[in-house]
């Protein structure tokens, strides 16, 4: 059975057990728009959805929030699929966890800086957030506090989902304001570091490549949750390649 003819028959027995439901609350648990369910469903997709679409698709159907059990649960070629795409998490210690309401509001970039500082270990204070967001970022905090995606610990605010998991719409939406926080006046601190290459290369040189950053990856994980380098800083790293030409497959759903 295809990738595709299983996530349909798992959305068709999905609405089989719920009465109630239909493929517009279908979409709107999971984030998922209609149009590409409805296409998934009518066997009219011509590639393989994207790894985040089945993703979201698959925690709205079982209802499972933790992403290396719901890859476990997950059999044939949507386990397949999902493993090959989210090994990374799946291979770390701790465990992460999808949740489309989460997702939702980290649309936002202002939002997904904030909690994704009060992510970090010891979270964020009300000060940096003052220093580095001003009035806009104590409102982001507010309305994060308000629907209970952060609490508040003392002088420090944390984040209920400290290992999440976004859309790779959304992350990519943010990258911008990532780049900007890079500061490459304060270079002279060691601190930060930026490089950007580019070459032809074959499909088995970019396996190599991605291999090497996935080796990295890994191995900075390890950094940032060993207690032995625990610290203040607030930091931050982006692992991004990709070719500089489109894809000859337009098949996929994004």
């Amino acid at each position: 059975m295809s990738l595709n003819q299983q996530l349909r028959d798992q959305i068709d027995s999905y609405l089989k057990r719920h009465k109630h439901a239909s493929l517009n609350s279908l979409a709107k648990k999971s984030g998922v728009g209609a149009t590409t369910l409805r296409r998934i469903q009518s066997n009219s997709v011509k590639g393989a959805p994207s790894p985040h679409t089945v993703l979201n698709i698959m925690s709205a159907l079982t209802n499972e929030t933790n992403l290396s059990k719901l890859i476990s649960m997950s059999e044939g070629e949507i386990g397949n699929y999902l493993n090959d795409a989210f090994s990374l998490y799946t291979q770390t210690v701790t465990e992460h966890s999808y949740k489309a309401e989460l997702n939702n509001t980290l649309r936002d970039g202002l939002t997904y800086l904030i909690y994704k500082m009060s992510a970090n270990r010891t979270g964020v204070s009300k000060l940096d957030i003052v220093e580095e967001f001003g009035k806009q970022g104590l409102k982001r905090l507010e309305s994060l506090l308000s629907h209970g995606f952060v609490i508040r610990e003392g002088d420090y605010f944390h984040a209920t989902e400290k290992n999440f998991s976004v859309d790779y719409k959304i992350a990519s939406e943010h990258l911008p304001d990532l780049v900007k926080c890079y500061r490459a006046e304060e270079l002279h601190l060691d601190k930060n570091l930026f490089y950007t290459l580019s070459e032809t290369i074959s499909d088995e040189g970019i396996k190599k490549i991605k291999e090497i950053q996935k080796e990295a990856v890994e191995k900075i994980y390890q950094i940032f949750k060993s207690p032995y380098y625990e610290g203040e800083n607030h930091y931050f790293t982006l692992n991004l390649c990709d070719t500089l030409t489109h894809s000859n497959d337009l098949g996929l759903i994004q």
